[in-house]
């Protein structure tokens, strides 16, 4: 039994997608430390004094903002790998398949990040977001909500199905998401595997 990362996928690709999953959030805190710290949003010049300043009032911004140019660029970049992989895929008929949408919903409780931070923004909020979003981070990159992601299920179904490998008769449990949003009993898939029992479905 591997303790190792289950994951198929590059951490650097996990990472984006992870960050993608808390677009919103990141946003939700750009838009508040922009709003509280506006007094400072005045053209200085370029001086070190000023440099500073900027570094010291909108550092924590514009690392917030990296992360999420990242989530949409690297996201962007890693499903279009995975479709341009799409004949590594092997055929599957459906057994039995159960829609998992909803999962999202209760993802979307962990955005309640930003109402920890009441006020003024100091160095022990940057912190507190600093330890929960790693601890997200661990926990997202050791399990199935890499599929669970509220932005990706916009746009991709995520379902639970049962399946036959054409050529097997054993059947098989897992977690997949496709841009497919209806998929049924009886229908046949490729898949690509991301991770344990984790799936791109064509």
């Amino acid at each position: 039994m591997s303790s190792g990362n289950p994951h198929l996928i590059k951490r650097a690709s996990l990472f984006a997608m992870f960050c993608l999953s808390y677009l919103p959030l990141l946003v939700l805190l750009i838009i508040k430390v922009l709003l509280e710290k506006r007094d400072y949003l005045n053209y200085g010049g370029i001086k070190t004094e000023t440099a500073l300043i900027f570094i010291k009032q909108f550092g924590f911004v514009s690392v917030l903002g990296v992360l999420a140019v990242y989530a949409i660029i690297g996201t962007l970049l890693t499903l279009n790998n995975i479709k341009s992989n799409r004949g590594n895929g092997f055929p599957a008929k459906v057994n039995s398949i159960k829609p998992k949408n909803e999962e999202a919903l209760s993802y979307l409780a962990t955005y309640v990040l930003p109402l920890l931070v009441q006020g003024n923004i100091g160095l022990f909020e940057y912190i507190t977001f600093t330890v929960l979003f790693g601890i997200y981070y661990k926990l997202y990159s050791t399990s199935s909500l890499i599929l669970i992601n509220p932005i990706l299920n916009i746009r991709y179904g995520l379902y639970e199905i049962e399946y036959v490998k054409v050529g097997s008769t054993v059947v098989k449990s897992a977690m997949v998401i496709s841009e497919h949003k209806w998929i049924n009993e009886d229908d046949e898939i490729k898949l690509i595997r991301l991770s344990h029992r984790l799936y791109f479905a064509f």
